[in-house]
């Protein structure tokens, strides 16, 4: 697929490069891994929540959301946004909105989204999160006996369960204990890690996973395929477990020395060395190991937690993992036809707009008398261009996801999530071994971007 760039980054400075492990070094089955996220956040719900008995009979639905969605909390809707934070689709459960109702209840169908009441979803488990608050506010709007919480309440009790499902061990024991259902091995991305090495590169791991599960995890996606370091304990110098980013990139945590013989931690208040520790904090890991902010290149998936606190408070270079963009590209490839016809019609709709404006300065202007015919007709040929350009879009649409449409558009404007990817990553791509098809030594560069006044 390749490496697609924001902004100039040249490895040939790059000394170090610094991976997460979930969902970037290591690739999971997505449907799979959310729908086990989902199942285990109702198990919690049910739980620690009393929510009542009807959710157990939910069904995961993997097309019910993308990544970068909103969620009004105050009045239980989905919104898909913008750039500008305009609203350019909305759900309220798993029911859609039309344009007059976002128009009602959103004046305007803008949002402030620094107001508490909007929580933005745009982690590899959102799907699940999405999903699992869509059917609890059907739920709660056609079973009012149920006396089920607010829609705000709903929210955070969603949070609640899908964080804990990946903090108390009942997701990670279900991966380990079925690796090959949940994770993907990938071949490739070793040859990539090696050559990188090959180059000179030190490279890291800082993850929030605990070391069980990083070793697990590594032992099976990393050791199989080797060919010049012995273990993947070899191929990353230092490694962070559990490193509670983004704190990790902002706070001063302690770092604790795992043995690997026993998994047992010790306090480690030492200038660092290369192994393997838990917790601890950037800014001692690059004063130690003696490396510049801008020498480093840190790959990980999560928009917030990888990528922009690290960006604001270390200036390490930066890298986002978009697992769904390999599926955007080849949709994007695959309906070119259908957005050269939307831009004909867009195109002919125009010059109708363009006639019509001209007869109303024939006779507001001119004071020349025009048939109200000429404009009338014209009209109802716009009206017929909409629909085609309507059933053109839907169908554009339907090769991306088939309810919310693209990742990274929200109507003609980039999505919101699509404006955090070009603003805090360097460079981004589907997998890690995107690479292999560029030198480690190579000099990424952007295009340049046209203004609206330059095309």
């Amino acid at each position: 697929m390749g490496i697609f760039v924001n902004r100039v980054l040249n490895m040939k400075y790059i000394k170090v490069i610094g991976f997460d492990m979930d969902h970037t070094l290591v690739r999971y089955y997505s449907d799979r891994f959310e729908e086990l996220t989902f199942n285990e956040s109702l198990k919690i719900l049910l739980r620690d929540k009393d929510y009542p008995d009807e959710i157990s009979k939910f069904k995961f639905d993997f097309n019910g959301a993308i990544r970068g969605l909103i969620i009004d909390k105050i009045n239980g809707n989905i919104l898909k946004v913008s750039l500008y934070n305009k609203i350019k689709h909305a759900f309220h459960g798993t029911k859609e909105l039309n344009y007059k109702a976002q128009k009602k209840l959103y004046f305007g169908s803008s949002v402030d989204l620094s107001e508490p009441q909007y929580m933005s979803i745009d982690t590899n488990f959102s799907i699940a999160h999405v999903v699992l608050y869509s059917q609890l506010i059907d739920l709660k709007d056609g079973n009012p006996e149920l006396n089920l919480p607010d829609y705000n309440t709903l929210a955070d009790d969603v949070t609640y369960a899908v964080d804990l499902a990946h903090r108390d061990g009942s997701l990670k024991s279900a991966v380990k204990a079925n690796l090959e259902k949940y994770v993907i091995k990938d071949e490739e991305t070793v040859r990539v890690l090696e050559r990188f090495k090959k180059y000179g590169k030190k490279l890291w791991v800082v993850t929030n996973s605990d070391y069980t599960y990083t070793k697990a995890l590594l032992d099976y996606t990393i050791n199989p395929f080797l060919k010049e370091n012995k273990d993947w304990t070899e191929l990353f110098e230092f490694t962070s477990t559990l490193a509670a980013k983004p704190k990790f990139f902002t706070e001063k945590g302690p770092f604790l020395k795992v043995d690997l013989t026993t998994g047992l931690l010790e306090n480690y208040d030492k200038k660092l060395e290369l192994g393997i520790y838990q917790g601890g904090n950037a800014i001692k890991l690059q004063e130690d190991l003696g490396v510049a902010g801008d020498e480093i290149l840190y790959l990980g998936d999560h928009i917030y937690g990888d990528i922009v606190k690290l960006k604001k408070a270390c200036g390490w270079r930066t890298a986002l993992v978009i697992e769904e963009l390999d599926k955007e590209v080849h949709a994007y490839k695959s309906t070119k036809d259908i957005s050269i016809k939307i831009d004909q019609s867009m195109d002919q709709k125009i010059l109708l707009e363009k006639e019509i404006d001209d007869l109303y300065a024939k006779e507001h202007e001119q004071g020349n008398k025009v048939e109200k015919e000429e404009i009338f007709s014209r009209f109802d040929k716009i009206e017929k261009i909409d629909k085609e350009i309507g059933q053109n879009i839907k169908e554009y649409e339907s090769n991306f996801n088939p309810i919310w449409g693209e990742v990274m558009r929200a109507g003609v404007e980039p999505s919101i999530y699509a404006s955090q990817i070009e603003r805090y990553a360097c460079i981004y791509m589907t997998k890690i071994s995107d690479f292999s098809v560029d030198s480690p030594r190579n000099y990424y560069r952007p295009k340049k971007r046209k203004m609206a006044h330059e095309k």
